[in-house]
């Protein structure tokens, strides 16, 4: 079942726009380990190991297609590694002269392709797209993609799994879904074999699954952190009474304590209530008195996004929280033009990847594909990228993985933790009056040599 997307899974795509992709996708992934980047090549188009013909590309003068003539008037040979697999056309001049043999570096992608909701394969697609466009940046021709499907279901996750392995697959970028983790990483693991994954809950990483993704709980860090360096000691939460809302409330409680402040406290609303005003009055009364004695060392997380949050977070400026001295602070929901244009968030400050590469990488997929990448998309090139530098290095492991001074990527420093969680570096950034932002503390661009 998931091989069959080897062949089918955008095909035409990858050929008929693999030169566009190489001299679109200038970014770059640095592993600052000392492993130095190739440099980028014309293309390098990605392939599954069984050949993919597009009668639309004229064959390459230097190279035989299938079915083509030889010298004795026979079809010639298919050509295969060691692992038994069709040599793709673009490596098949290596594999003649190694004497019929090549080893090719395998990598899995397992996402959910199939998944019975439109926005989990729209960003099945982005992140794939994300990964294709590294290894065309990066120019490596010993590289071969898996597309697995998963369908987002943790039973044709496993045996995907057991395919990618199979294969000969030496490392595994996804699942999507924290619910399919487990299960990928239970097979993956017993053949000691990474898995880089795109989900967000902590608890499901570790024994050599990690998160590639920027967890909550890195923004609510960061933003703190940033305020508590302002002065603030109390905070106070106002947000959704759902799983995510409750991870927010420990997370913002740990790192409050942390920096030497405490939750003052939380108060929760029904998600899709536009006004939870008597909600936002009992949060209301507690913050004005705080703000009463302590001025200037308080602020209010407000942890959601769009249109419910351009509805909550008017509701303490109307019960008189005084916003000019109370910070309003957000976590990366908060970085969408939408919710700018709403007063009230004007002063207000998140955490979130540092802007500028990332939106060299949207504008770029933009100019590629004509619309903006899916949010997860840019992860999948990071991802990408992050393989591509340890596959070119031959350091495929967990050590290479949790190596103390990390990897650069479109959205940031990052590195990894032994427990597969991942420590971004993130930039602080503001509201203003006119609906933009701007950064005012910058993302760091190395970690300290103590690991700090």
């Amino acid at each position: 079942m998931t091989s069959t997307l080897s062949s089918t899974f955008r095909n035409a795509r990858s050929h008929r726009f693999g030169l566009k992709l190489a001299a679109i996708f200038g970014l770059g992934i640095l592993a600052l380990a000392g492993c130095s980047s190739s440099p980028s090549r014309p293309t390098t188009p990605v392939y599954s190991g069984k050949e993919r013909p597009d009668p639309t590309r004229p064959p390459r003068p230097d190279q035989p297609t299938p079915g083509e003539q030889g010298e004795q008037g026979g079809e010639q040979p298919d050509l295969v590694d060691r692992r038994g697999a069709v040599i793709p056309r673009h490596l098949r001049n290596k594999a003649i002269q190694s004497g019929n043999e090549l080893e090719l570096t395998r990598v899995a992608v397992l996402l959910p392709f199939s998944s019975t909701n439109a926005n989990a394969r729209k960003q099945a697609e982005g992140v794939m797209e994300g990964i294709e466009a590294a290894l065309f940046n990066a120019g490596m021709d010993n590289i071969i993609l898996l597309p697995k499907d998963t369908a987002g279901v943790p039973a044709t996750a496993e045996e995907a799994a057991k395919e990618a392995l199979a294969d000969g697959a030496t490392l595994i970028l996804g699942p999507l879904f924290n619910h399919n983790i487990t299960p990928v990483n239970t097979v993956a693991a017993k053949a000691k074999v990474p898995v880089l994954s795109f989900g967000t809950d902590p608890t499901k990483s570790g024994n050599g699954a990690y998160l590639v993704t920027v967890p909550a709980e890195e923004e609510v860090a960061r933003i703190v952190d940033w305020a508590s360096l302002k002065g603030v000691t109390q905070f106070a939460m106002f947000g959704p009474d759902n799983a995510y809302g409750r991870r927010m409330e420990k997370a913002l409680e740990r790192e409050a304590l942390w920096r030497g402040g405490r939750l003052i406290k939380s108060v929760y609303y029904t998600p899709g209530d536009l006004a939870p005003t008597a909600e936002a009055q009992i949060l209301s009364a507690t913050v004005r008195e705080a703000d009463k004695y302590n001025p200037g060392k308080v602020a209010v997380l407000i942890p959601d996004r769009g249109n419910q949050l351009r509805a909550v977070a008017p509701l303490l400026q109307y019960y008189d929280v005084n916003v000019d001295s109370v910070k309003l602070l957000g976590t990366g929901l908060w970085n969408d033009p939408e919710v700018w244009r709403e007063p009230t968030l004007a002063g207000g400050v998140f955490a979130a990847p540092p802007p500028e590469t990332l939106e060299r990488y949207q504008s770029q997929h933009v100019r590629f594909y004509g619309e903006q990448p899916p949010s997860l998309s840019s992860l999948g090139y990071d991802a990408g990228l992050m393989a591509l530098a340890m596959i070119a290095s031959n350091t495929v492991s967990r050590a290479s993985i949790e190596r103390m001074d990390g990897f650069l990527g479109t959205n940031g420093l990052f590195r990894f933790r032994a427990d597969g969680t991942p420590e971004r570096s993130l930039a602080v950034l503001e509201v203003k009056r006119n609906g933009t932002v701007t950064t005012i503390d910058p993302a760091r661009r190395s970690f300290a040599a103590d690991g700090s």
